[in-house]
């Protein structure tokens, strides 16, 4: 009888184990969905990453959910919303084992030190991520992780350094997202790669490699329905024909970049847009459109840069408390080997009194020996 309640509590076990692994991968099948809807609806996907976090269990799923949420609010341009969740996944990382996890994770935290311009800092963690990824045996898992690895390069050496270094990282990463078919995440980053070159080729002069790489960022967009990239590669192409003069065009490209962009909501690109088209007014010398649109962007620059204020401001806290957290596992540390130190040397003092004592104890027992025979 006995046994055969050892077998039901072991069943039973086994069961609320399937049960729980079950729920897992439910959770993780629920993370890679949402991974898709990043950039068209990116509300839906910080919900659900919440969701998943607030039910997980395992440290690998909630990683994984606080990336979504992560990449969702950069999606949304919220860098300091996108940081924060970026560190609470980071937080987690000593209790997971995967090198995959903790590269995408570093990659992760890079990318948003890139667009705080905190560009050192950024390329620290994309060194350890790359350290790291000597480490993976399976070379299916390498191309994503390259990938985004060699795109942030590629943004910061672009800032910091000449397109033409850019360029390359760019070319780079694009040859390792190319290895990945069937992804629609790695599509969009192709798409967000062409975009990139094509704004290098017009910064040095290249005007129909620019037009190529627009028109391919169009088509990757396209093929995933990613309004955003859709509207930014279309803002590209309009900048091709303003430098060749066809203002007209310019306006037509950037009208449909517009009413895409109301779908999205993003600053950045709206800054972009109104920019341009107002331009593009001027240079055909309608005063009254160029005036609609010059305050459109004056607006979306004041609300991205109170955003982008609040983000750094945000970033330097984040830091201070990572440097007090550093300094006072130090001073601990520091405490601890004084603690060891004066331990070890009061044990010393004590041996060496102990043992002073039993000579001495041994002196006058020897020097009264020696007196009673000289009795």
């Amino acid at each position: 009888m006995r046994n055969k309640a050892v077998i039901s509590l072991i069943l039973l076990s086994c069961l609320l184990h399937g049960e729980s692994l079950f729920a897992q991968k439910k959770l993780d099948s629920l993370v890679n969905s949402a991974t898709s809807i990043i950039f068209e609806n990116p509300d839906k996907a910080i919900s659900l990453g919440l969701q998943v976090y607030g039910e997980a269990t395992q440290a690998k799923t909630k990683i994984g959910a606080l990336m979504l949420i992560s990449n969702s609010y950069l999606s949304k341009r919220e860098n300091s919303k996108s940081l924060e969740y970026a560190l609470m996944a980071r937080d987690h990382l000593n209790e997971i084992s995967s090198i995959k996890t903790r590269i995408n994770v570093l990659n992760a935290i890079g990318m948003q030190h890139q667009q705080l311009r905190i560009y050192d800092k950024a390329i620290d963690y994309l060194d350890d991520a790359l350290l790291l990824s000597k480490q993976i045996k399976n070379p299916d898992s390498l191309p994503s992780l390259l990938g985004y690895n060699y795109t942030i390069r590629g943004f910061i050496y672009r800032e910091q350094m000449s397109c033409d270094i850019a360029l390359n990282y760019f070319d780079k990463a694009i040859v390792q997202f190319k290895k990945i078919s069937g992804n629609n995440a790695m599509t969009a980053n192709l798409s967000t790669l062409n975009y990139n070159k094509g704004n290098c080729f017009l910064q040095i002069g290249q005007i129909e490699a620019a037009r190529e790489s627009f028109n391919r960022a169009i088509a990757y967009a396209q093929e995933v329905g990613a309004n955003s990239l859709y509207a930014f590669a279309k803002k590209g192409l309009s900048e091709v024909y303003t430098v060749e003069g066809n203002y007209g065009k310019a306006i037509q490209e950037l009208k449909e970049a517009e009413k895409t962009s109301e779908k999205v909501g993003d600053l950045i690109l709206n800054q972009g847009i109104y920019k341009n088209l107002s331009d593009n007014y001027l240079a055909l010398n309608n005063r009254e459109l160029y005036k609609t649109y010059s305050e459109k962007y004056s607006a979306v620059q004041q609300q991205i840069y109170e955003r982008e204020q609040k983000t750094i401001d945000n970033s330097i806290k984040a830091l201070i408390e990572e440097n007090r957290l550093t300094s006072n596992s130090i001073i601990s540390k520091n405490n601890r080997m004084i603690i060891a130190l004066i331990i070890l040397v009061v044990l010393v003092l004590g041996l060496s009194i102990y043992f002073l004592l039993k000579n001495r104890r041994k002196f006058l027992v020897a020097k009264e020996k020696l007196q009673h025979l000289q009795v």
